[in-house]
Parts: structure tokens; sequence; C-alpha cells
């Protein structure tokens, strides 16, 4: 049971992390750029925050899984610092980029401001994740390694709710966005304290 979690968890990471990627390969009304205005779409900077942000974060999301996976974390103790501080620098990039671009979106100021206080604890819980190991602390950087990396799937559960409330419940873009704006994180993170507990619970 837990290697197929883990396999799907890595499938999933891998396919929403490549997906970016075609941002890039195709033109610039692809996806959810359909619905920017196009003063938006056509400004330089805000060009320049998105493709950082979904490209940073898409590398994050492909590679953030494997820190959790126990026997690669033991045989490969390089491996996983290296691939510790890959991680580290790429959501820092991410994470400021989707602060840059949070007030731009296109569906009001309720997803505007889930989207930056994601951004914002997606930073400081991956900031206090590297001080910890940086003082030798393991149990307080694993548990804030698990908040940040249910924060940077927020990319996954998106898309994983955003059907579920478009094609099941039938709503309107309009409405659906701004829901799974929070919807896509704040379970996750619930999840994540759920995790953390039931380790702290199992650590005593």
């Amino acid at each position: 049971m837990r290697l197929f979690a883990t396999a799907l968890l890595a499938g999933l990471c891998l396919i929403i992390g490549i997906y970016p990627l075609a941002y890039v390969l195709t033109d610039d009304r692809f996806g959810l750029l359909q619905s920017k205005p196009n003063a938006v779409v056509g400004s330089s900077w805000w060009r320049l925050g998105f493709h950082a942000h979904i490209l940073s974060g898409g590398v994050a999301l492909s590679v953030g899984w494997s820190q959790f996976v126990h026997g690669w974390r033991t045989r490969f103790p390089s491996v996983h610092r290296a691939v510790g501080r890959l991680y580290v620098v790429l959501v820092l990039v991410s994470g400021v980029a989707a602060l840059s671009i949070a007030p731009y979106t296109s569906s009001g100021w309720v997803a505007a401001l889930a989207f930056g206080i994601l951004a914002v604890i997606w930073l400081t819980v991956t900031v206090l994740a590297w001080d910890s190991i940086r003082r030798r602390d393991v149990q307080r950087h694993k548990a804030f390694m698990v908040y940040s990396f249910s924060a940077c799937c927020a990319a996954v559960t998106l898309r994983l709710w955003l059907p579920v409330l478009l094609l099941v419940l039938r709503l309107d873009f309009s409405v659906a966005y701004p829901i799974v704006a929070w919807l896509c994180w704040v379970p996750n993170l619930l999840v994540a304290r759920l995790i953390n507990s039931r380790t702290a619970a199992a650590s005593r």
C-alpha cells in the first residue's frame, strides 16, 4: 500500500511538474492564460514572474517527492542533501515569483488572497526547514519539509479539484477558481499537520 501511494504521488508530481513546459512550447494563450487580459499577458515583468513561478515550481515538485523515500534518504545521503538544497532554491524562486503575480489573477481578490497566503506559507516553512537542518534539528526539519511539500503539492491538488468543481458540480469557472484557490492547499496543510502529529506521537 505504501509503495502504491509513493508511486501515485511520484507519478502525479512528475506529470504536473512537466506540464509547465507546455506554456513555453506553445502560444501565449495556452491553458489558464486564456482567461488573462491582454494587458497582463503582454507585460514582460508579469511573464517573467509567471514563467519563473511555474518552471521552478514544476522542477521543485518533480524532485521534492523523492526526499520522502526513506530508503533513498538513508542509502544516498549526499544526494538527499544536494536535492534538498536544489529544492530550497527552487521554492525561493517560485514562491517570490508567485507573490509578484498573485495580485494579477483574473479571478478576483479572493483567489489572489489565497495564492498570496499560500506563497508566504510555502516560503516560510521552507526557510524554517532549511534553518532547522542547518542547526542539526532533524525532527523539526522533517516536520517543516512535510508542510513545505504539502504546499508545493497545491499544484497537483488544484488540478484534481478543479475538474470536480467544473464537471461534477457544474460551477462556473468564475466561481470555481476562487474556491479551488483555497481548496488546493488548505486541506493539504491539514493532512500535513496530521502526519506530523502522528510522527511526533510515534517518536515519544
